[in-house]
């Protein structure tokens, strides 16, 4: 499957579980209370911590790794049952003490059931790697899509019955239990079950700088969690996660997008002693012209979006929605770009970034001390300086893009941008701030797609011809 082509499935895999997140994210906002999310919140960021040494390492290793054998594969599974268990285990010793932290049973129960998910792991970053390594996502959409649906209509069931914030964590169990199934039938032959653990040093230290650099991103990730949920309570700490909640859906649908396809295609060229930074260049390219001129429109009526769909009780994170989606256009190309060091394995690098992110974002949210939530949302802005400034200069001193391919790649998706925005600034003119129907969002967005799609025909005729054959399953022209 071709770069283009697999960008497609890839995005389109991406949109899917969009879409079911996104409804999912709808029904539980309005079902449960910001307390009852800020529970699984702080339960849920403790697993995040412990799981990043497995997931990182194991599917990295997979996606990447240039010599991999059905022995080598056995040590794979091998080493991540291991792993999955060894977690689980900590997991399990961490619920009570971390329900008694935060004064809240209920976070111990819902550890409890993730720490069980934890040990169910053992086919899904495997199947990720493989189907990433052999750039198969059109399976790659149909596997994840479903397990998707599967928690879906886990955690539906589980709310209208009552369990509240139990309920997104028996997902995860259920979620994990259908994995295992799928792993045993369709990759049967891909996947040995036979214990071996030769190679499994090679295994662990592959995966053990970029697992760091990825433990280091789930502290600032989730950082609010437990600082503003000790700080304030888990109740603004949900406030404030809630404010989180359309920026993290714009990195799923095109970051993760792109990086699962970017990733094998960089180890491939860098194999072939070919250069990278044209490849990082056009990629990003297609990236931001795709994804800023939706995420600015988004930024300008971000507060009505999310009254709307998830209810006033989410007053206070529409409040701070807006800044916090403006942060993650800015920062989300240059983390693409960086997609570049997991291929080549710069772990060390990743680390320096995701300090110089992390580390000012744990200090700007301990600032909750002194300033309110939306104050604390604004001084977000400083780790957002840290990790740009930071990150650049890795790119450029591997060599993988300079900043002057970073401004011609961006310098096109932001004329676009700024035109598709001026229907939302018009509209935020005439309407003013508060609530809006949802009718009129979608008059918005309808409004906003036609001028996105005129101005990709004027200014990007090229790209349009390419999505065009590649939707067709053409082989785009050179």
């Amino acid at each position: 499957m071709g770069l283009g082509r697999s960008l497609y499935f890839s995005g389109l895999s991406s949109v899917v579980k969009l879409g079911i997140q996104f409804g999912l994210s709808i029904f539980v906002a309005r079902m449960l209370t910001p307390e009852e999310i800020g529970s699984f919140g702080v339960a849920l960021a403790a697993a995040a911590f412990v799981r990043a040494f497995e997931s990182a390492g194991v599917e990295n290793f997979v996606a990447s790794y240039k010599a991999i054998d059905k022995l080598l594969m056995r040590s794979v599974f091998t080493v991540n049952m291991l792993l999955n268990l060894l977690l689980a285990v900590v997991l399990w010793l961490l619920s009570e003490p971390l329900g008694a932290f935060f004064g809240a049973d209920i976070i111990a129960d819902i550890t409890r059931l993730t720490a069980l998910a934890t040990a169910l792991n053992t086919h899904v970053p495997i199947m990720r790697g493989l189907m990433r390594r052999d750039m198969r996502f059109r399976a790659f959409m149909a596997i994840d899509s479903g397990l998707m649906v599967v928690s879906a209509i886990t955690t539906i069931a589980a709310v209208l019955y009552g369990y509240g914030a139990l309920a997104l964590a028996m997902a995860l169990v259920a979620e994990k239990i259908v994995s295992i199934l799928v792993g045993l039938t369709l990759f049967r032959g891909n996947i040995p079950v036979s214990p071996r653990l030769d190679g499994a040093r090679i295994i662990i230290r592959y995966g053990l700088s970029l697992s760091t650099a990825t433990v280091i991103g789930m502290i600032g990730n989730h950082a609010n969690n437990f600082i503003l949920g000790k700080l304030l309570g888990l109740a603004p700490s949900a406030q404030f996660d809630r404010g989180y909640t359309l920026p993290r859906l714009i990195s799923q649908v095109a970051q993760m997008s792109f990086h699962n396809v970017l990733v094998p295609e960089i180890a491939r060229q860098h194999k072939a002693g070919n250069p990278c930074e044209p490849v990082v260049q056009d990629v990003v390219h297609i990236y931001a012209t795709l994804l800023w001129p939706a995420g600015l429109v988004l930024a300008i009526v971000a507060p009505e979006v999310v009254l709307t769909l998830f209810g006033y009780q989410w007053s206070e994170a529409a409040s701070i929605a807006s800044y916090l989606v403006i942060y993650g256009l800015l920062t989300s190309p240059v983390t693409l770009a960086c997609s570049a060091l997991v291929a080549l394995g710069h772990g060390g690098a990743l680390i320096r970034n995701q300090l110089a992110d992390n580390g000012t974002k744990v200090a700007v949210l301990m600032t909750a001390f002194f300033f309110d939530l939306r104050t604390v949302a604004i001084l977000m802005i400083l780790p957002v300086v840290a990790y740009l400034l930071t990150a650049c200069a890795q790119l450029h001193r591997l060599k993988l893009i300079s900043p002057g391919a970073f401004a011609r790649a961006l310098k096109g998706p932001l004329r676009i941008a700024l035109v598709c925005a001026l229907p939302a600034f018009c509209f935020r003119l005439y309407a003013g701030d508060g609530h809006l129907s949802l009718v009129a969002l979608l008059l918005l967005a309808s409004a906003s797609a036609i001028v996105y799609g005129l101005s990709l025909r004027i200014w990007e005729p090229a790209m349009i011809t390419k999505i065009t054959d590649t939707i067709r399953g053409q082989k785009p022209a050179t």
